[in-house]
């Protein structure tokens, strides 16, 4: 692999915190195929990014879920020791009010194994799921229910994790439409 310099790198002085105000869901069992890791690698950024897109069985799409503005957060937290290191991701948001799409969406997701893309507010996204591993819920760490006040904040809190070996950009499709039968 061929090593670069690692400047700055800021497009455009661009460096906004947080994620889009949607990602996108789905189960993991619809998944048909996923991106790959960069086998042999040329260069250091090709090391950083997947090959491919990921693709749905047939009829099965992605999905997207609308977040809180200022409330989602795609954080990478570095776990394992010496000469065992790896990566999990935490995506955390909050969805207002308690109607029952937001409760079934719970539901459902409470127990299951997911896929996640995020979009950065830089316009780069991120798969949480792969072939071997998927996402999951982990709890609610902003609190869920109706507030005590009047005043108070009405929803979902959510936050799901993926354990990987590496870290990876997303630069494939996002298959918002059914996937057609083969």
């Amino acid at each position: 692999m061929e090593f670069t310099d690692i400047d700055k790198n800021l497009t455009n002085g661009q460096n906004m915190g947080g994620i889009a105000q949607i990602c996108y869901y789905c189960a993991w069992e619809d998944v048909a195929t996923f991106p790959t890791v960069p086998a042999t690698p040329a260069t250091i950024e090709e090391n950083g990014v997947l090959t491919g897109s990921i693709a749905m069985k047939a009829g099965k799409q992605m999905r997207s879920i609308y977040i809180t503005d200022d409330t989602g957060e795609f954080e990478i937290e570095p776990v394992g020791e010496t000469d065992g290191k790896s990566f999990v991701t935490h995506l955390r948001f909050y969805n207002p009010g308690l109607k029952a799409k937001i409760l079934g969406f719970m539901n459902w997701a409470k127990n299951e194994n997911l896929v996640f893309i995020v979009k950065d507010n830089d316009g780069q996204y991120y798969l949480m799921g792969d072939d071997t591993r998927p996402a999951t819920y982990a709890g609610a760490p902003d609190g869920s229910g109706t507030s005590k006040e009047t005043a108070g904040r009405r929803g979902i809190s959510m936050e799901f994790v993926y354990k990987t070996a590496n870290l990876y950009a997303y630069e494939g499709d996002i298959p918002l439409t059914p996937a057609a039968s083969v």
